[in-house]
């Protein structure tokens, strides 16, 4: 059999006849006369060298050249479907556009960021989403965003990219975790807090799902602690408003906390075995295009944004650690 003699014209008919077992409702279906339909069929056998369907009766039956050949068929449709959306998300878009999606939290690590890297390549237009890990997972994997920035690994981001390990994760900067309360908590000027300690305090917590949420229950589950009371909210944010609100004490990022820290709005518990160490990664599909401004941007986050993020965890430690 040459290969070359195969066309795709051929293929696609035989997987409508296939789909809808006559020829005739597969060239209804192709906008194709009968005859038409025939000799695509029989020029396929010739290319084949043997038949591709057995006639019982009226119905149509795939030999086992035409069950191999409809897989070839199926595999190419596929893989034709997923060219014709690459092209589409190459139009929509300029090698001068970074898209770029994220978690909330990296929204207070991301614009100090952005802003130096535009310095640096300022013809570049950046369009941003913000979402949950699954839903970035799944864009990155559709070819709707370049770049996703996760607090943790692309593998607890949809169940299609753990399994294959389709997407790419490199880790640029830490991301660690405290527990915080607001100034007049019985516990705010402590030091060296046993986490035991927290079994009498009622918990902020996020929603289920959140990387966040599962780190708490990590850490609570390890010292085996039962929290008098549990309080789910969803977001950071709000997370913290329910702290000053005096509602209850919270695990959150520290990249979260910056204006709250300064202004003393909130403050870190120092409970042994925290902060909690989490990773910033940057997410993309090894097997797509990487546009020009987000190879720069990926470059940018693994050399110096890095540096960065980490001189900024450092200063925020240090100030939350200084005694008020």
């Amino acid at each position: 059999m040459d290969p070359r003699h195969l066309s795709l014209r051929q293929l696609e008919v035989l997987k409508t006849v296939a789909e809808s077992g006559s020829m005739a409702e597969a060239g209804r279906r192709l906008f194709m006369t009968g005859p038409a339909i025939t000799q695509q069929v029989q020029q396929l056998e010739k290319v084949l060298g043997m038949p591709v369907f057995d006639r019982l009766g009226r119905r149509l039956q795939l030999t086992a050249a035409g069950d191999r050949a409809l897989s070839a068929a199926i595999e190419v449709h596929s893989r034709l479907g997923v060219l014709a959306k690459e092209m589409d998300a190459l139009r929509k878009r300029d090698d001068g556009t970074l898209h770029l999606g994220i978690l909330a939290t990296a929204t207070h690590i991301l614009p100090p960021l952005l802003a130096d890297f535009r310095r640096r390549a300022p013809g570049i237009a950046v369009h941003m989403a913000v979402s949950t890990r699954e839903e970035l997972s799944r864009r990155v994997l559709d070819g709707d965003v370049d770049l996703a920035l996760m607090g943790r690994g692309a593998e607890t981001g949809t169940e299609e990219a753990a399994a294959s390990g389709r997407l790419v994760r490199e880790p640029f900067a830490s991301n660690p975790h405290v527990i915080i309360a607001w100034p007049g908590h019985p516990l705010a000027a402590a030091r060296g807090i046993a986490p035991i300690e927290l079994r009498h305090e009622t918990v902020v917590q996020r929603e289920p799902g959140s990387g966040t949420r599962a780190m708490l229950d990590a850490f609570l589950a390890m010292h085996r602690i039962v929290p008098r009371e549990r309080i789910t909210v969803s977001g950071n944010e709000m997370a913290k408003h329910a702290v000053m609100s005096q509602l209850g004490i919270s695990l959150t990022s520290m990249h979260t906390l910056f204006l709250e820290l300064k202004t003393g709005a909130l403050v870190r518990l120092h409970v042994d075995h925290t902060p909690i160490e989490r990773t910033w990664y940057v997410v993309y599909h090894p097997d797509r295009w990487l546009p020009p401004a987000a190879a720069a941007f990926r470059d940018f986050l693994l050399d110096e944004g890095a540096r960065k993020v980490e001189a900024e965890t450092r200063r925020l430690l240090a100030e939350a650690s200084q005694p008020r």
